[in-house]
């Protein structure tokens, strides 16, 4: 475990996502088309319903600069939904994307939560990988979901 000194990175508590201001809004659209070529608009981006909690979270490097987002939000009563999980590719492979994970399920434990969805595209192996190996199962194809091509809708229990 790295010391709080030599962190690359850090996970903080996000905002809504409609309080961001333009330049972190700015941040997460290129995030987002730097790391899944998905392009999004400021008002998609503010209008996503992410409560504050340990499932809103964002990365930022020491320079203070945002390097990723997870954003869930609760999907019907104990089921909780990753809306989206991305990571500068300069930051993954450091056990970022498992803290962020543990922190969304210690999280979604405490409200209650058993179960857990997203969707990833199939491209994506690394990621499907990942989920998988948190007991996550590919439960459904989607058709046209990604601009790039197939995705898959992922399942589990917490």
């Amino acid at each position: 475990m790295l010391s709080n000194s030599e962190k690359p990175a850090e996970w903080r508590l996000g905002d809504y996502p409609k309080n961001l201001d333009d330049f972190t809004i700015e941040c997460i659209k290129q995030l987002f088309f730097d790391q899944t070529g998905e392009e999004y608009s400021k008002m998609s981006i503010q209008t996503l319903p992410i409560p504050k909690w340990g499932g809103n979270l964002l990365l930022y490097d020491d320079n203070n600069i945002l390097r990723g987002l997870m954003w869930a939000n609760r999907f019907q009563y104990k089921k909780t939904r990753i809306v989206a999980f991305v990571i500068d590719q300069d930051f993954t492979s450091m056990g970022l994307g498992s803290q962020a994970w543990n922190e969304l399920i210690h999280s979604a434990k405490e409200e209650g939560i058993e179960e857990i969805q997203l969707e990833v595209k199939a491209s994506n192996l690394n990621a499907i990988r990942f989920y998988q190996n948190r007991g996550l199962k590919i439960i459904e194809k989607l058709d046209g979901y990604y601009k790039s091509g197939l995705g898959y809708v992922m399942r589990g229990l917490i």
